[in-house]
Parts: C-alpha cells; sequence; structure tokens
C-alpha cells in the first residue's frame, strides 16, 4: 500500500521526541567523542627495549566502563613536559593488543536463593553458569595467557552444613588456562547441584585478596621491568552478606581493600535493583534492608545489596554492574572483559635516549566534547645497552680511545724498539 507523503513525515515528525532519547544513549555508547571520559593510567612499567619505549593505557568513561573506540589521535605523550610523536602504525586499540597475563578469580555465590528464578523465568544458577561460559569462550578468544577458576562461595552452619562453600587458598588455586575443557567440566558439576548456603561475601573476598598478594607466591611478583600479571576478581551475587555484625564487617573489608592496589574487583549483583523493587512493591522509594524479613514487604531472596557491591567495586577501581536476567549477565560480563584485558598500546622512539638517564612520561586524553584528562607520571630509565650516544659524543670517545692507545700502547713499543736498537749498535 502506498502511504501518502504529508502523512509519512507527520508519522516521523510525531516520532522524534520518543527517538530522541533512545539515539541519544544508542549514540553515547558507542560514539567515543560523546562518551564522557573519566579517567586514564599507564598500567605497569613502560617497556624500554633499545631506543623503544612501549606503553600500556587504560581509559575509563566517566561511568567506570571502559572507553573502548578512542583513536590515535586521541592520545598525547609528554616526556619530561615535552610533547613526543608516535607513528599511526605504533598505536594499536584496546581490541588489537595481544592481553598481558591475567589471572581472573570468579567467586560465584552459592547459596540458596540461586536456585529461584530471575526476572525472565531463568534459574540464576543456570543463567550465571551460562554467562560464565561464554565469559570463558570469549576470553580465550583474545589469545592471551589468561587463567580463570571458579570458585563457589556460601555459608552453612547446624544441619545447613553440607552447604557450606569455604574459600580457601586450595579452592582458588584450582586455575586452567581460558578455554579448558577442565573449567567446562567444573561449570556442569556446579550446574548440577543445588545451592543451599547463606550469602556470605566478605570473606571470601578478602581470602582471594590475600591469596593474590601473597608476596612469597612467584607467579604474581615479577622482577621490575617485566610485565606485571594482572589479578581480578569477579565477584557475581544474588544477595547480601546476612552474618550478624554485618555493619562491622563491611567496614573492616573497605578498610582492607583499601590498602592493596594489586587486584581489582568487579561486581555483578544478579536481581532487581533496589529502584526496581521500591517499584515492584509500591513502596513509593528505594528498596532498603530494613524492607526485608519475615512480615516486610520484600522477600528476602530478592534483595541485592546494591550500595555494598558498588562500593567494594569502586575502591579497587573495578566495575559495579546489575542484571535483572540472564542475558543481562552476559552481556555485563562482557563489559567486565573489556574492562580487564582492554588496554591501548603504544610505541615510541626515545627522543633523548642517553644511557642509564631517568625519564618521566604521561598520557594526556582528548575527545571532541570532554575536556583532556591526564594520566599520573610514570618514570622509567633508559638501559646502559641502549642506542648509541650521539654522534658529536661517539666522536669524542673515539679521539679519546685513540689518544689513550697511541700514549699508553704505540709509543712505549716505539720508545722500547729504539732501546733495542741502541743496544745493538754499541756491541
Amino acid at each position: 500500500m502506498k502511504v501518502n507523503s504529508t502523512v509519512l513525515s507527520t508519522i516521523i515528525a510525531s516520532s522524534i521526541p520518543r527517538l530522541s532519547l533512545p539515539i541519544f544513549l544508542s549514540l553515547l555508547w558507542v560514539n567515543p567523542s560523546l562518551a564522557k571520559l573519566g579517567s586514564a593510567e599507564i598500567v605497569g612499567d613502560p617497556i624500554v627495549n633499545n631506543n623503544k619505549v612501549t606503553l600500556r593505557i587504560k581509559v575509563k568513561e566517566h561511568n567506570g566502563r571502559p572507553a573502548l573506540d578512542l583513536q590515535d589521535e586521541n592520545f598525547r605523550l609528554i616526556v619530561d613536559g615535552q610533547p613526543v610523536k608516535f607513528k599511526p602504525q605504533d598505536w594499536k586499540s584496546s581490541r588489537e593488543t595481544t592481553p598481558p597475563p591475567v589471572w581472573i578469580v570468579f567467586l560465584l555465590d552459592y547459596s540458596g536463593s540461586m536456585n529461584t528464578k530471575d526476572s525472565k523465568g531463568t534459574s540464576k544458577l543456570t543463567g550465571a553458569i551460562d554467562a560464565i561460559r561464554s565469559f570463558i569462550f570469549a576470553t580465550a578468544k583474545r589469545n592471551g595467557d589468561t587463567r580463570v577458576v571458579v570458585v563457589p562461595f556460601g555459608e552453612g552452619q547446624g544441619v545447613a552444613a553440607n552447604c557450606n562453600r569455604p574459600v580457601t587458598n586450595d579452592e582458588i588455586d584450582r586455575f586452567f588456562p581460558a578455554g579448558d575443557f577442565k573449567i567446562e567440566s567444573q561449570l556442569k558439576r556446579l550446574a548440577a547441584g543445588k545451592p543451599c548456603a547463606s550469602t556470605n561475601i566478605y570473606d571470601p573476598i578478602t581470602e582471594t585478596v590475600k591469596f593474590f598478594t601473597n608476596p612469597e607466591d612467584g607467579r604474581f611478583t615479577v622482577p621490575e621491568g617485566e610485565i606485571k600479571p594482572r589479578t581480578s576478581i569477579i565477584l557475581l551475587s544474588d544477595g547480601y552478606q546476612n552474618k550478624v555484625g554485618e555493619p562491622a564487617s563491611f567496614k573492616r573489608l573497605i578498610s582492607f581493600l583499601e590498602k592493596q592496589e594489586s587486584v581489582i574487583i568487579h561486581t555483578l549483583g544478579y536481581g532487581l535493583t533496589p529502584e526496581e523493587l521500591g517499584r515492584k512493591y509500591r513502596l513509593n522509594r528505594t528498596a532498603k534492608r530494613s524492607d526485608i524479613g519475615i512480615g516486610k514487604p520484600v522477600k528476602e531472596e530478592e534483595f541485592v545489596d546494591k550500595e555494598k557491591l558498588s562500593k567494594i567495586a569502586q575502591v579497587t577501581s573495578g566495575v559495579a554492574e546489575f542484571s535483572p536476567d540472564a542475558q543481562a549477565v552476559s552481556e555485563k560480563l562482557d563489559i567486565f572483559l573489556d574492562a580487564i584485558l582492554g588496554e591501548y598500546e603504544i610505541s615510541y622512539l626515545e627522543p633523548n635516549p642517553e644511557r642509564g638517564s631517568k625519564r618521566q612520561i604521561k598520557v594526556i586524553v582528548t575527545s571532541d566534547k570532554d575536556p583532556k584528562i591526564e594520566s599520573k607520571p610514570k618514570d622509567y630509565n633508559i638501559g646502559v645497552f641502549g642506542r648509541s650516544l650521539p654522534r658529536n659524543h661517539r666522536l669524542l670517545m673515539v679521539f679519546g680511545i685513540g689518544t689513550i692507545l697511541s700514549l699508553g700502547g704505540f709509543l712505549p713499543f716505539w720508545f722500547w724498539g729504539k732501546q733495542l736498537k741502541r743496544e745493538v749498535l754499541e756491541r
């Protein structure tokens, strides 16, 4: 049927107000010129190879998510206060770089509420495990040295003691390369189980961070100048810490996390946000912990502590997300994957490669709409076996060495020869 052009124009015009917000949000997500840049960081130490310096750079948006779609023209390098140019071919996007060695611990909530269904009717346990499986498959495709372990956690006491899932060093230290069939075997066993524990979030996080920060474990500590492996925790939980003394336990956890810098924790709350729960139960406000329990309006198994999960991620420079259903869980884990592995790489020639000298570099990132953001400066040293010295320095060295050889080598032999000849003539 042919549509009148006037009618069509009217329909389009009337739709613009409704379409403008979704279109703007979609552009905000895919277009780096519209995304709000938040921070830039030089990850690890600059790698110096002769006169070539290589940096790895992580850029985040204002909301903490990784900024993945920047181009080479968005980056500027400043060495000792002076701009340094790099060639476009010496710049790699976040999806072109070879990931550094990475160790990832999945802390999977294995409490009884994981048996319930999400907002679309899928078992939370099934949805979580399917999303983890997808994450590991995507990680394996990055072709880096990435090792993963899935650690279920939960606390069972009394008659539920058989439900206990403590997080110990032995449970953590079962890493396999991403894509290894043994991980799939473990996921199948977990999917076939029936979680029945209560939720204890803080202790598993503490034990995992202690495992990664053990100074005697050579896997996570390397000599200066080498690429240090990244250590990350992904916490997937559909609940909240419900042990006695929770406020004090949370305070101790945050204090502990603030004292370490090497382990990044990403948190994923599987369920409705407190705002969504407030609307669901017609509270006319955000749901709170005081709204759960016997005789209270909100079901205990539905409440996820958004505030605490967000704080845990924030204090470790991680990303916090919420997912009401299995599909959203998988999508959020993709964000975590990019946050863990997504780094830009830039190489450049050291402009003044004096051997043994110390340099300081920082990175400036710009976009069309945002003010520039700067990384903290990083120091690096030019090796004593770096690029040869400037030509005038080399000429002086050659002249000096020649003079020394003449005075200390040729002249003594010449005088010795003269002495021998004189002795022969005198006989």
